[in-house]
């Protein structure tokens, strides 16, 4: 029997999501990005400082090498190592002013017989690093291994 109830042409039900869902959805998603993207882009470049650490770390070891065979510290980075009084090498630790993945650039201060002071500065996103409120755009190692700043560190 035939219910009178039922339509023979009775439209069947669609499944899936509606615009205003997928709106809804994909605001969601924008706004979690937003919170979270400065707080991955702190995370790369807290990542990206040991860079400079390592390039500040690397240079300290050559300075020490250098003072090792020559009656002082050397006053350039750049060139070729060895001490430009005894006629070998210009007085240079031989090394590039750049840390190895170009983040920081380095350089010597206060530079004599007795000590040294070796600068590494932050170079483009990098500049905005930070650590415990302290800016980490300019890293810092002496003859003695002092470190500056030392929330940067």
């Amino acid at each position: 029997m035939l219910n009178a109830f039922a339509s023979p042409h009775r439209p069947l039900r669609q499944t899936g999501f509606t615009l205003l869902e997928l709106l809804i959805t994909l605001a969601i998603v924008g706004i979690l990005a937003a919170l979270a993207y400065p707080s991955y882009q702190q995370q790369v470049r807290q990542a990206r400082r040991a860079d400079g650490q390592t390039a500040l770390m690397r240079l300290a070891i050559a300075q020490e090498k250098f003072r090792g065979t020559c009656p002082r510290y050397a006053d350039r980075i750049v060139g070729e190592a060895g001490c430009a009084a005894t006629g070998m090498g210009s007085g240079a630790l031989g090394l590039d002013n750049l840390s190895v993945d170009g983040h920081y650039r380095l350089q010597l201060d206060s530079v004599s017989a007795r000590g040294f002071q070796a600068l590494a500065a932050a170079l483009g996103n990098q500049t905005k690093d930070q650590a415990g409120g302290q800016s980490c755009r300019l890293l810092s190692i002496d003859q003695d291994g002092n470190r500056m700043p030392r929330e940067c560190w």
